[in-house]
């Protein structure tokens, strides 16, 4: 895959790459762009560099951060010599450069070498390696790394992996299949992963990062409901994201209802601030409001008031 923004350096790639039998994607630099490479797992990356735009240098270094993605060959392609990024490429996360304008010869030649020995590196650590699924679990989520062929070396070590007591650690924990770097995956693999789905049963949801792969998923998938099927692993972190924020939601929701039972009334209406907020009923021919509040009310003088007093009737206000 080659990356370049320069459209003159990019058609003297294409002039390069015509013909060849290899696969080759030529596009520039983009977010879009940057969530392919993470799902796509190519054997080597041409990356243009302007030295003007530092996401450039942040791309490479988060590449070499994601463990499908982190050996995978970067080969630099500078507008000029820089001797502080020749004497740093490395540390900067970049397996080789070159210099343009590019020649076609040394290039195909650089690129063959470097790919050659990532895949002989890769297949060494396949060899020497005890495991091929890698289990990792943290933060709710627990992810299966599967590294090799399916048929001949994965789906055997399932069963060595799926115990009833590590299933029943995991029960309430999110699934998620990470099959981007597997040679092959067709419509027999998409079936076993089917039939292991069955060991999750009580999960909602179980999730693959599929890469290039996602077309098999697509077409061969008869349980779509429960599978859910990402390209990058960034996808299923937000999808993660918002499930969390709907439970949050949800929890608070139910929280305030159950405040709102207990206390057996809703919102009551808030109490009047002034006086012209009261109502005030005054029945027909019943006495009238005092006009100074220091004197006594009608009704309270003939309550007080005993009868066959010696003390003169007060008249009735107006």
């Amino acid at each position: 895959m080659a990356i370049e923004n320069d459209p003159n350096s990019a058609q003297d790639l294409e002039n390069i790459f015509l013909g060849l039998r290899q696969r080759v994607v030529i596009t520039k630099f983009s977010q879009t762009v940057q969530e392919y490479v993470k799902s796509s797992n190519p054997d080597i990356i041409l990356m243009g560099l302007s030295f003007k735009d530092k996401k450039e240098l942040e791309f490479v270094l988060e590449l070499r951060r994601d463990v499908i993605t982190h050996n995978i060959p970067i080969l630099a392609m500078i507008p000029k010599e820089d001797t502080n990024f020749i004497t740093n490429h490395k540390a900067l996360g970049f397996t080789d450069y070159m210099v343009k304008p590019l020649i076609k010869q040394p290039l195909l030649d650089r690129i063959h070498s470097h790919v050659e020995e990532y895949k002989f590196s890769e297949s060494s650590k396949t060899r020497d390696n005890m495991s091929f699924v890698v289990v990792d679990r943290g933060h709710g989520r627990v992810l299966f790394q599967c590294r090799a062929n399916l048929k001949r070396y994965v789906f055997p070590e399932f069963k060595k992996i799926f115990t009833p007591n590590f299933l029943k650690s995991i029960h309430a924990e999110r699934i998620c299949f990470d099959v981007r770097v597997v040679p092959e995956l067709g419509k027999e693999e998409v079936d076993v992963f089917e039939r292991v789905m069955k060991l999750f049963s009580n999960h909602e949801k179980v999730v693959f990062i599929a890469g290039r792969h996602m077309g098999a998923f697509i077409e061969h998938a008869s349980d779509d409901e429960k599978m859910l099927v990402f390209m990058a692993p960034n996808e299923f972190d937000e999808y993660v994201k918002m499930e969390e924020q709907k439970k949050e939601e949800q929890r608070k929701k139910e929280k305030k209802d159950k405040f709102t039972k207990e206390s057996g009334k809703e919102n009551p209406p808030p109490p009047p601030t002034s006086l012209g907020d009261v109502k005030i009923e005054i029945p027909i021919g019943g006495a009238t409001i005092p006009v100074d509040s220091e004197e006594p009310s009608s009704s309270e003088s003939l309550t007080e008031t005993p009868p066959n007093s010696d003390l003169p009737e007060k008249p009735t206000q107006l």
